[in-house]
């Protein structure tokens, strides 16, 4: 068999996928494996680990996101008209005599994210009056927004 160490680069990735808002973390992210021969069909035993660095979702400071999947495919031999090969999750075809891994790591790169990244589950995001982020520094805007909606009220009630 092929023993397989691919880096994912960040050119890579934005390459693959330039719409997704990650980049591999500073430890890396590889796929680790080996591709062995059976009869025409090749079969991947791999591992993608490591982590990717994103923007959270509340309050869009770095966050990480772990990335630990096992990869068991099949590459067979097929044309791209081949339906019995498109049905199968695990089994990948190919054409020629090139094996390209790029769509399936990316698949499993997206099937690896959350929806919504947090840099930790208690984040408390945002203030949405004056930005400020409110992990970092206690913010009372919106009690501050509502004590002067409270003082102003009495006006809506005056008729003119």
């Amino acid at each position: 068999g092929l023993a397989l160490d691919v880096p994912v680069t960040s050119e890579w990735l934005a390459g693959a996928c330039p719409d997704l808002e990650a980049h591999p973390a500073e430890g890396g992210l590889s796929l680790r494996g080996r591709i062995t021969k059976s009869g025409d069909d090749y079969l991947l035993i791999g591992h993608l680990g490591g982590a990717l660095e994103a923007s959270c979702g509340r309050c869009l400071e770095p966050a990480l996101v772990p990335v630990d999947v096992d990869l068991t495919i099949t590459f067979v031999p097929a044309d791209e008209d081949d339906e019995e090969v498109a049905d199968d999750e695990d089994v990948v075809g190919f054409a020629g005599n090139e094996i390209t891994l790029d769509d399936e790591l990316l698949d499993e790169i997206l099937l690896a994210l959350p929806l919504q990244v947090l840099c930790q589950d208690s984040c408390r995001g945002l203030c949405p009056v004056c930005g400020g982020n409110r992990n970092a520094v206690a913010c009372d805007c919106e009690a501050q927004q509502r004590q002067a909606q409270a003082q102003f009220a009495t006006l809506g009630k005056l008729k003119i």
